[in-house]
């Protein structure tokens, strides 16, 4: 098989170089057949995954973080999927969400054993139409994990600056998630929940996904297979932020659903409006604004796992 790798540069700030470097040497050694090139802007690992046609490339790689790999499967999925060719991943980013979910190693040495001899899946992927970044249109995007809005952009935003360069992955999110709720106040949002509608006030976050697992440890308490067709919606609402604040610890502990503000569905669309200027966030990056459609597409790409 011939592999078409696309490295982000600046994942884990800057720090994966040496993986890559060990990555390249591993693949030499091993006489794979692959090609490489490194990203130098935001979302160009879209355009370089939308170019890949599996009459070139088998298979196709992102190398870096959950941001990386959701740039990969977005390019990916614009494709015919005839033209499509099947995704691997090889993470050097913080959070490994998307690997953790499909049981993908994040040991380097592992995870290329699963490129050359791993096993074939097709999964389900997350399409959300939504505002883009300058508010002028609605775009189509595509994630592997989750959509969030509420203090979800807000926490990306800032961990994925200093905060985790300095305090690593588990204490850089954490501070990070209680100086966004400092100045943050609740939101309301309208819902169209497969067909139903469904207001929701004073909103902390809304999380819409198929991976329970968030972000540097913490995860929703659902057990969803990754090609059943349904995405989950986890909703924390709430008036004060110290009841919230106490509860924190439970999105660590898997037992969110514990705390009484904590509601949890299972759909396969919804339609979101806000009030104003909400944010969206998914699979780690701030990538636009409300209002927004979300649904699943069932088994649709294919990705190599162990």
């Amino acid at each position: 098989m011939k592999y078409f790798l696309i490295y982000n540069p600046i994942s884990r700030q800057g720090k994966s170089k040496k993986d890559f470097e060990k990555i390249i040497s591993i693949l030499n050694s091993k006489k794979v057949d692959f090609e490489y090139v490194l990203t130098t802007r935001k979302d160009e690992a879209i355009e370089l995954a939308n170019f890949v046609s599996k009459k070139s490339f088998d298979v196709v790689v992102p190398v870096g973080g959950d941001g990386t790999i959701c740039e990969v499967i977005t390019g990916l999925m614009l494709q015919q999927e005839r033209f499509r060719p099947m995704m691997g991943a090889l993470h050097v980013g913080t959070s490994p969400d998307f690997n953790r979910y499909h049981k993908i190693p994040n040991g380097i040495e592992e995870a290329i054993d699963v490129l050359i001899n791993g096993k074939t899946r097709y999964i389900d992927i997350g399409k959300v139409t939504h505002r883009d970044l300058r508010r002028k249109r609605d775009i189509t995007s595509y994630f592997g994990s989750s959509v969030n809005m509420g203090l979800g952009p807000s926490i990306a935003s800032k961990s994925n600056g200093r905060y985790r360069e300095y305090l690593g992955d588990f204490l850089g999110t954490l501070s990070a998630t209680i100086v966004s709720l400092v100045d943050f106040k609740p939101i309301d949002l309208n819902l169209r929940v497969d067909g139903r509608n469904i207001d929701m006030e004073n909103i902390f976050n809304l999380t819409v996904g198929k991976d329970p697992y968030l972000a540097s440890g913490m995860r929703v308490p659902i057990k969803i297979p990754e090609n059943n067709g349904r995405m989950y919606l986890l909703s924390i609402q709430g008036k004060h932020k110290i009841p919230l604040v106490t509860n924190l610890w439970r999105l660590y502990a898997g037992n969110i659903l514990d705390y009484s503000k904590a509601k949890l569905l299972s759909c396969r669309e919804v339609e979101i409006q806000g009030t104003g200027n909400e944010k969206l966030e998914f699979d780690g990056d701030f990538r636009g604004y409300l209002p927004a459609k979300i649904e699943v597409i069932p088994r649709t790409l294919e990705i190599l796992v162990k």
